[in-house]
């Protein structure tokens, strides 16, 4: 009897490890994607800025109408 509740606390102890890692690894993946998106929106914001910048001393000149 001893021997069987040892064996199904060992599988459960294996099983819960488990799944307590891959819950851990979930949050740390999920933090990095985060992180990588933040960067990318501040990257996007300096794009924009830079580009109203640029058309703004580049305006297009239409040729005047003879």
């Amino acid at each position: 009897m001893s021997n069987g509740l040892i064996l199904a606390g060992l599988v459960l102890a294996i099983f819960g490890a488990g799944w307590l890692n891959n819950q851990l690894m979930k949050n740390y993946i999920d933090a990095k994607f985060e992180t990588v998106n933040t960067r990318f929106a501040a990257i996007e914001a300096r794009l924009d800025r830079i580009e109203r910048q640029l058309e703004a001393i580049f305006k297009p000149v239409l040729p005047p109408r003879s």
